[in-house]
């Protein structure tokens, strides 16, 4: 939020006139952003000792001064009942958080300056290499997701092969059971395990070290084989510099290994073949496994489409020319109580892109401004589930869309993402004239943050549930729930209804003349999206997850 929006969300909220989503806005920041919780903190005293003041009647001077208090008492009457509702909801966050936040910035202020100065708004992430792929990988403690950044500290593949690329452009391929770290762009540490490196040009002197040594490139591919008791070194191509740590410096041509003793002295002048395809070999091969996958996929999206309950399920097809129609591949055969299918969306401004299974025109990239694709979703539904996948470029909106209803009316769901990467769903109860902001606010299932800028690029599948036997809100992130939150009885909505609306963009009601609009399309891409009359079960989002993942292990 910059400082010119934080005035004017403060100043509407102090005003008493804010609006829901601008107030939820300002909630969210307020939760998270200490210097946020200060500045209101400051306002609100503020605004509490210009209230006392003109309570007492006292007047600066008697003309133009007394007419500036006069309207500032009149707004202060009118967001006082605003602040009485508001109030509990946001100062005892101040009053919870004001120290904590004191804290955290004293100690921030008493550590050593960084070596390089960064923007406190300026994204970041950590590492040093990505994961580009793997088949059969299992790693200790939680997995690692294909094009993820790999940790820093020790990692430990128990089995399988994976494709490590690091950012000074070596690639690798390491083989379980492996223990290594990735140290920096240009050195990783082997203490158990197979590898092959494909060392570019503009990585020359790349590092790997061992317990008994260390491998220099000189521009070459060379492959490590390393345990408790030994390592060996083989040159596939070009020369490396072997450097064990009990003897002098060496070097080592095509064809040419060496077998070390862990101490470091050489125990063989050659060394066996070490069977490990390098990176081109591996990419070729899951090329042809994930061939394989995608057809797997074929077949289930088949039968998927006869689910009495798919109301919607938007597939791009990269073969169609030019059109503007995205067809609704549900059938409209078996419904479940008698409900009518979703009709074909219309895609607006949104260009077609490269999908999750690397087709050419298989998503639609919604970055570009206006991007949306305009559905008719008809009927009332007893829950809902709602699924997408989707590669996010950034957060760079307040709220960033993937299914909103026109407007926000009585009993319509809005799915979104806030730019601190939370999920949004929500329903509209009817009749909430009455109700108080407190109230109001509750009707937000918020998940906690799942995204951060180290994701950007990567496709990630996303679903939210709405049961309304079960009475829960169930947020999941490939295909596994990240909250569950159950619905107050006062909010539950058992028959929601969408009508027109719009997958990744918001449409304000179509009859308006005002040409100015919120900016709520999704910077990223969509390849597939779903909407289910009803509650899918824990294991169906699962399964879901794992029939449409390309780079299922």
């Amino acid at each position: 939020m910059t400082p010119n929006e934080q005035a004017t969300l403060l100043d509407a909220l102090l005003d008493g006139d804010i609006s829901e989503a601008d107030f939820l806005r300002l909630e969210a920041e307020l939760i998270v952003d200490p210097e946020v919780r200060k500045t209101y903190y400051r306002r609100l005293e503020m605004d509490l000792l210009l209230a006392e003041l003109a309570s007492e009647g006292q007047r600066p001077s008697p003309d133009h001064s007394a007419a500036a208090t006069d309207q500032r008492s009149g707004r202060l009457r009118r967001w006082a009942g605003v602040v009485v509702a508001i109030a509990a909801a946001l100062v005892f966050i101040v009053a919870m958080l004001h120290s904590a936040a004191d804290r955290e910035i004293a100690e921030r202020d008493n550590e050593n300056p960084p070596a390089q100065i960064r923007s406190e708004n300026e994204p970041s992430a950590t590492g040093f290499a990505v994961l580009s792929g793997q088949t059969d990988a299992v790693w200790e403690g939680d997995p690692i997701d294909n094009g993820g950044l790999l940790p820093q500290g020790e990692l430990h593949l128990v089995s399988g092969l994976v494709h490590v690329e690091l950012f000074s452009g070596v690639q690798m391929v390491i083989r379980g059971d492996a223990v290594f770290s990735i140290d920096s762009p240009m050195q990783v540490s082997m203490q158990r395990g197979s590898a092959r490196a494909h060392v570019p040009e503009p990585a020359q002197g790349f590092r790997l070290k061992t317990g008994a040594g260390e491998v220099i490139d000189l521009g070459t591919e060379f492959a490590v084989e390393v345990d408790e008791m030994r390592s060996s070194v083989k040159v596939v191509d070009g020369e490396v510099e072997l450097r064990p740590s009990d003897s002098g410096t060496r070097r080592l041509r095509v064809g040419e290994g060496v077998e070390l003793a862990a101490n470091g002295t050489v125990t063989r002048e050659s060394a066996d073949d070490i069977s490990l395809v390098g990176p081109a070999a591996f990419q070729d091969a899951l090329a042809r496994r994930q061939s394989s996958h995608f057809r797997q996929w074929q077949l289930a999206t088949e039968m998927l489409r006869n689910d009495p309950r798919l109301m919607a399920h938007y597939l791009v097809d990269p073969d169609q020319g030019w059109s503007r129609q995205l067809v609704n591949r549900a059938s409209s055969a078996g419904r479940v109580n008698g409900t009518v299918i979703a009709g074909d969306g219309a895609v607006v401004a949104a260009t077609r892109t490269q999908d999750r299974w690397g087709r050419d025109g298989g998503a639609l990239d919604f970055s570009r401004m206006g991007s949306r694709v305009r559905v008719v979703v008809p009927g009332e539904h007893r829950g809902l589930t709602l699924m997408c996948w989707v590669k996010i470029n950034s957060l760079d909106r307040w709220y960033n869309s993937l299914f909103l209803t026109d407007g926000h009316e009585e009993r319509e769901p809005h799915w979104q993402i806030m730019n601190d990467g939370r999920m949004f769903f929500s329903v509209k109860p009817p009749n909430m004239d009455d109700w108080t902001q407190a109230e109001r606010e509750r009707q937000v299932f918020y998940s906690p943050p799942f995204w951060d800028p180290s994701m950007s690029g990567q496709w990630t599948m996303l679903a939210t549930v709405y049961d309304v036997d079960q009475q829960l809100v169930t947020h999941s992130v490939n295909g596994e729930p990240i909250s569950r939150q159950s619905i107050p009885e006062k909010l539950l909505v058992e028959q929601i209804k969408i009508g027109s609306a719009s997958i990744c963009n918001w449409s304000e009601p179509m009859y308006r003349s005002d040409a100015t609009f919120v900016v709520r399309n999704l910077n990223g891409s969509v390849d597939e999206f779903a909407l289910f009359s009803g509650a899918l079960s824990a294991t169906e989002i699962l399964n879901l997850y794992h029939v449409g993942n390309p780079n299922e292990r």
